[in-house]
């Protein structure tokens, strides 16, 4: 029996991770959340754009925060800003 080598030139991968589509989403609503002694309170509603930011002003420091999609999904995990990074909990 013979066997033959072949020996092939990769050019190039693609690296797609998995997600949950945890994405912003140009068309989706989202209401951004923080929490106080009052419980959760609203900094109001976006629509997702193309450029995948969300822009909520007055938003307060030391602050835990939740962005609730109101389109689709249920997974969301609360967060706080530390060093202007957002790091989740």
């Amino acid at each position: 029996m013979k066997r033959f080598l072949l020996l092939l030139l990769i050019e190039r991968i693609r690296f797609l991770p998995r997600n949950d589509d945890n994405n912003i989403r140009k068309g989706d609503k989202y209401e951004l959340l923080y929490w106080n002694k009052a419980g959760w309170q609203s900094l109001g509603v976006r629509t997702g754009t193309e450029n995948t930011e969300l822009i909520f002003d007055n938003c307060p420091t030391n602050a835990l925060f939740l962005l609730r999609n109101h389109t689709r999904g249920a997974e969301e995990r609360i967060f706080t800003y530390e060093n202007g990074k957002q790091v989740f909990w």
